[in-house]
């Protein structure tokens, strides 16, 4: 027994040093990765530490997998390195007695790991996606200038309205054109308006208008 608390002692505090490791380098990397996507335009700066936190949730199962191997290599490594298993063999106990605190170390670690990958994983992907998806549309509802032809950041978009003399947030005779793979859709419309959300996100919405769907030689 006093074997068994000293090795998860060790097996515990081995791997909060080894998962603290693993931790920082990963979210310094995504740190790195994620601001630079930001410079360049293609997310909010405004939702760096989020993305960075969705960014984390995914990859947490793998650095717990990760932490546990790495843990019990370098305990079991240590132990022959010190001399610790030739008194363990000299007092006729196997190497098979190790199994049952390593699994008591273990079991934890696998239950947090099948949670983080069937709930928060997913639900950190699709969040992830909602928040770059919002920024794109917003993104091209900020291009629009009236009087000109504009693309959209994906280059699946061209857009053009006038303006309205005296009132910056209503535009008139709005034309969308967007390419959803082999499809094309135009949408027209006789005017429409600028608006914010809740969440002060921007939208153009449109009103008496017309959307025309076509594929290529039908």
């Amino acid at each position: 027994m006093i074997f068994q608390r000293a090795l998860r002692r060790e097996l515990v505090s081995t791997a909060g040093a080894v998962f603290t490791t693993l931790f920082t380098i990963t979210i310094t990397v995504m740190l790195i990765r994620i601001l630079g996507q930001a410079a360049g335009g293609r997310v909010d700066s405004r939702d760096v530490v989020e993305l960075i936190g969705f960014e984390a949730l995914k990859l947490l199962p793998i650095l717990l997998i990760l932490t546990g191997f790495i843990s019990v290599l370098l305990v079991i490594t240590r132990t022959y390195q010190d001399s610790e298993m030739v008194v363990w063999f000299a007092s006729g106990l196997s190497l098979t007695r190790w199994i049952q605190p390593i699994l008591a170390f273990g079991l934890p670690i696998i239950v947090l790991t099948g949670f983080l990958s069937f709930v928060a994983t997913p639900w950190a992907n699709r969040t992830s996606m909602e928040f770059r998806q919002r920024f794109e549309k917003r993104e091209d509802i900020s291009k629009i200038s009236p009087g000109k032809f504009q693309e959209s950041s994906s280059s699946a978009r061209v857009f053009f309205a006038e303006g309205t003399a005296g009132d910056a947030s209503k535009v008139k005779n709005i034309f969308v054109n967007t390419l959803m793979g082999d499809r094309t859709s135009i949408v027209v419309a006789k005017e429409g308006t600028v608006e914010l959300n809740s969440r002060g996100d921007k939208f153009l919405v449109m009103h008496k208008g017309r959307r025309y769907d076509r594929v290529p030689n039908q």
